[in-house]
């Protein structure tokens, strides 16, 4: 979350300098300010597998109704 906090507030400072530069410089600053977003995202949701977890293997358990076991209620 750190990462990410400190990479939006780049962008901003990247949105505060293209505005007060010109020519390239405006451009680069623009352009960081549109891409930073999506590399934020990909750092903050980039993190190593959890070992335990990793070595746990959980499975969802079978549920099985007989055919002689469901009943329709019409609601009217």
């Amino acid at each position: 979350m750190v990462k990410y906090t400190v990479a939006m507030s780049v962008r901003m400072v990247c949105i505060i300098l293209g505005v007060f530069t010109t020519g390239i410089l405006m451009w680069i600053f623009f352009a960081l300010a549109i891409f930073l977003p999506y590399f934020a995202v990909v750092v903050a949701n980039a993190q190593g597998t959890n070992e335990k977890a990793a070595k746990t293997n959980i499975v969802a358990p079978k549920i099985s109704i007989k055919a002689s076991e469901v009943r329709i209620v019409d609601g009217d």
